[in-house]
């Protein structure tokens, strides 16, 4: 086959110059030819010259789609394979979804034309992007994560579809010869009057083969009309689910689930502290057990052990090594007590010091004082709006450590041979494991930035696949665990080596949520709040990816911020955009050390930052003696977009993708709209928590549970581009025994483009929102975690879930882009709890884990 090179993918999207490729096998050694069957059959044959989403199996017809990212339960892997299908006008029997290596590359997605001036931000914050530019940059296109998969593909999957769409009604005009306009697809055939062709059709492959180049605006004309969609918004069918048969009938191939010939597995003992190192073991005792091959160090002499500043290296380990999982546990626990840890440096000696609840009060003594400026308005605050103590209401928030807990725990099988390096793995992030893989290869260092040469030279020699994840949550974002079945790999040449964690694996070296305290003070003039002062103290994941000594790179990524702050992307969950209307407004980031690896978990700062101005809402609200709607509704104001340039963020890390929107001129004088725009925009705020209050039937309820052991209690916020209101409505006993009766959740996250999918994900963030807030807490004694399995870290058991989570979907505009939907749900289920839980007379709750203060049966 010929080879498929770099794609101009917007400027010919499957249609350009040869696109369809099919001109390279027909003849003698052409489409036919014996030696290229296989590969044909089972990947298809490109449609596009540069196009690496969509092929199809000549003759038979089968559209085959390449699913680029990762694949937990969420549903993407047929959601924008159904997108493309709809557009393309595929019957979708005859589609068959093919899942991507790493290899990001091939699913960047180009500006259609040349960008002559400067992108605004964030576009100009994008690495390895000049030239050219990029709509999704190379380093995000496999990145699942930030729940943006169908925000930033649902139109480049659109724009496919159509395309080949478009391109086979072309073709089949020249069949028939007839007039272009009078071909229609519908369902896998060109129609023409009487006639028809098959998508498969060698005829039509080749014609289609021969089309001149298409423009953007062509392509984009082509596009169906909203009325004519047959699953995007399940329009007319409900949007395809590919793998859910096979997921409840454990069928699928999941990671730790991969068999190769000859395969080991290894599991680890690592320092419990970030940054320490082994010193010493004795391997004889791991070795007397029947099975254990080996035992050896994880991490080279040369390459320093993971924890602060170390990125995602993993901690230090001795890995056993066993023909089966069973004899890795056993010798990993016959080495265990053999095991010495040392703390070589600084860094290491204070980690190893580290007390999670002696830094709690740490954080608060942060919040104490004045912080770095995030926010303020042009209304100056001073000491003297709070002089009048009488009408000032302050509080305190905390959040702790918090862990992902993903239902599969990490798991990477890896094989070196021939100078490459092949894995397995489930992951969120592979082109960084890629590149991560590639360092240990060629024993690169991580304070090294790779180069585009090597970059190129990586993908040539690391091949990653990727399975199915039981789960991520953030914690697969992080490939510590797939270096270390590098790692070994590297060190048993022909071998494939399985790493296996546990949950006490993965509860104990995690990437942990930051511990996080918040400081909140207003001024109240009757029912009106006239000044707000908000301090935030949190752990940030920059102090994991960078150390001090390179603090000019931190800041260079992404706004990555100063130690010990926090970054502009955790700034921008939930600080810099808080959505209270007041006239003075001062929002300041306090400094906080990291002692342990601090990562993203689903939601992150949003976490903390909406615990925080959801309670202290209601909390003004019963200064106020208001109710706690109403009182939101007041506090939020009229609906405006947030002027955030003109409150000292000139630059708001809007979940990477602009504030306004982007135009570009192209020929012709014409300007195009490229990138919406996604402002922090309150009037959707509002309108969810009007939509909130109606479906849970607040008014009425306030009134009827008044009195009693039952209560309601709201939140809201925007998050990942969507905004989210919860009503909770719980229970109290006379011993403060907890019941939540129902949760209503209302969501505006644009284009509900799988409203089935949509609902799914709103209903685990209410029970992953419910875990954290309730039970979920990480502490740390001696730089050690405590916590070992779901036994002192619980997850929401079904007795303990509601037995009615509500959803509703706003509806919107039809040509309203999609916004994230996988996090958002979760940041409104903390406050809205603790503000339902006072409603029915229990106590005010400002810190998590709740069972501290009410009984969770």
């Amino acid at each position: 086959m010929s080879k498929v090179t770099r794609r101009k993918f917007l400027r010919d999207a499957g249609i350009g110059a040869g696109a369809l490729v099919w001109g390279c096998y027909i003849g003698p050694k052409g489409l036919f030819a014996r030696e290229h069957l296989p590969e044909i059959i089972h990947t298809g044959v490109p449609l596009g010259k540069n196009n690496y989403f969509v092929a199809i199996v000549p003759i038979e017809g089968t559209i085959v789609i390449t699913t680029h990212r990762a694949e937990m339960g969420q549903g993407i892997r047929s959601s924008l394979a159904a997108v493309l299908a709809d557009e393309l006008e595929a019957d979708w029997s005859r589609v068959r979804l093919r899942q991507a290596n790493a290899d990001s590359d091939k699913y960047a997605i180009e500006f259609p034309y040349e960008v002559k001036e400067e992108l605004p931000f964030p576009y100009n914050m994008v690495h390895r992007s000049k030239p050219p530019q990029y709509l999704i940059p190379v380093e995000g296109s496999q990145f699942t994560d930030s729940s943006r998969s169908m925000t930033a593909y649902f139109k480049p999957m659109r724009l496919f579809g159509a395309g080949v769409r478009a391109a086979f009604e072309q073709a089949a005009a020249r069949v028939f010869n007839v007039d272009p306009s009078q071909c229609h697809a519908s369902q896998h055939k060109v129609h023409a009057g009487g006639q028809s062709i098959d998508y498969g059709d060698p005829r039509l492959l080749f014609h289609a083969g021969k089309l001149p180049p298409a423009k953007y605006e062509d392509i984009e004309a082509a596009l169906k009309d909203p009325k004519d969609w047959v699953f995007i918004t399940a329009a007319k069918k409900p949007m395809p689910f590919a793998d859910v048969s096979d997921m409840v009938t454990g069928k699928p191939i999941y990671g730790a689930d991969q068999d190769l010939p000859g395969m080991l597995t290894a599991m680890i003992e690592r320092c419990p502290v970030a940054n320490g190192r082994i010193t010493s073991f004795d391997p004889a005792p791991a070795l007397a057990v029947p099975g254990v091959r080996k035992v050896m160090r994880v991490l080279p002499a040369n390459v320093p052990p993971g924890g602060v500043g170390q990125r995602f290296l993993p901690h230090d380990g001795i890995a056993v090594i066993a023909e089966n999982t069973w004899a890795a546990l056993q010798g990993r626990r016959a080495l265990r007590p053999t095991i010495v840890c040392d703390y070589p440096d600084d860094l290491a000696r204070e980690n190893a010091k580290y007390d999670s609840q002696v830094f709690r009060q740490t954080l608060k003594d942060s919040t104490a004082a004045k912080g770095m400026l995030v926010r303020k308005t042009k209304a100056d605050l001073s000491d003297a709006d709070f002089a009048d103590s009488a009408n000032v209401v302050e509080a305190e928030y905390y959040v702790p450590h918090l862990a992902q807990a993903p239902m599969e725990p990490p798991v990477a099988i890896a094989l070196y041979r021939n100078e490459t390096m092949e894995a397995w793995a489930p992951t969120q992030n592979p082109e960084l494991a890629q590149q991560d893989i590639g360092r240990v290869l060629y024993g690169l260092t991580w304070d090294h930035d790779l180069d585009e040469e090597e970059i190129q030279q990586i993908r040539k020699t690391v091949t990653l696949h990727m399975p199915l994840l039981g789960g991520g949550f953030g914690r697969k974002s992080k490939p510590d665990y797939i270096l270390e079945a590098a790692f070994l790999a590297k060190q048993n040449p022909g071998v494939p080596i399985r790493v296996q964690w546990t949950r006490e694996d993965d509860i104990k070296f995690s990437y942990y949520n930051a511990a996080s305290s918040q400081y909140l003070k207003a001024a109240v003039d009757g029912k009106k709040t006239t000044a707000l002062l908000q301090r935030s103290a949190f752990t940030s994941f920059f102090g994991t990816l960078f150390p001090e000594s390179r603090a000019k790179e931190r800041a260079a990524l992404f706004n990555g911020g100063i130690y010990p702050y926090g970054s502009a992307i955790e700034r921008a969950q939930g600080l810099e955009d808080m959505p209270f209307d007041v006239p003075k407004l001062l929002i300041e980031n306090c400094p906080a050390k990291n002692y342990i690896r601090v990562g993203w978990m689903r939601s992150v700062a949003n976490i903390y930052h909406a615990f925080a101005s959801g309670s202290f809402a209601d909390e003004l609200a019963e200064k106020k003696g208001a109710d706690p709607k109403d009182h939101l509704l007041d506090l939020i104001g009229n609906g405006r977009i947030i002027p955030l340039p003109e409150e000292a963020v000139p630059e708001f890390n809007n979940n990477g993708l602009p504030v306004k929107i982007i135009n570009l001129p192209v020929a012709g004088g014409k300007i195009l709209p490229m990138v919406p725009g996604y402002p922090p925009d309150t009037r959707h705020l509002l309108a969810v928590v009007k939509k909130v209050a109606e479906v849970s039937d607040w008014n009425n309820k306030v009134k009827q549970y008044k009195g009693t052991r039952r209560g309601l209690g709201i939140a809201a916020h925007r998050s990942f581009l969507s905004y989210v209101a919860t009503v909770i409505d719980v229970s109290l006993s006379e011993a403060n025994e907890l019941t939540i009766n129902d949760v209503y959740t209302v969501v505006d996250c644009g284009l509900a483009v799988n409203p089935d999918r949509v609902k799914a994900q709103m209903e685990g963030a209410v029970v992953y929102g419910l875990s954290l807030a309730l039970l979920g807490e990480i502490t740390v004694k001696n730089g050690a975690v405590e916590q070992n399995n779901f036994d002192d870290y619980p997850v929401l058991r079904i007795h303990q879930t509601p037995r009615n989570i509500s959803v509703t979907i706003m509806e919107v505009d039809k040509e309203t882009p999609p916004t994230g939907i996988g996090e958002v749900g979760v940041p409104t289920v903390a406050p809205a709890l603790a503000n339902a839980i006072v409603a029915a007379g229990g106590p005010r709750i400002r810190e998590i884990p709740f069972y501290k203060k009410v009984v969770v049966l």
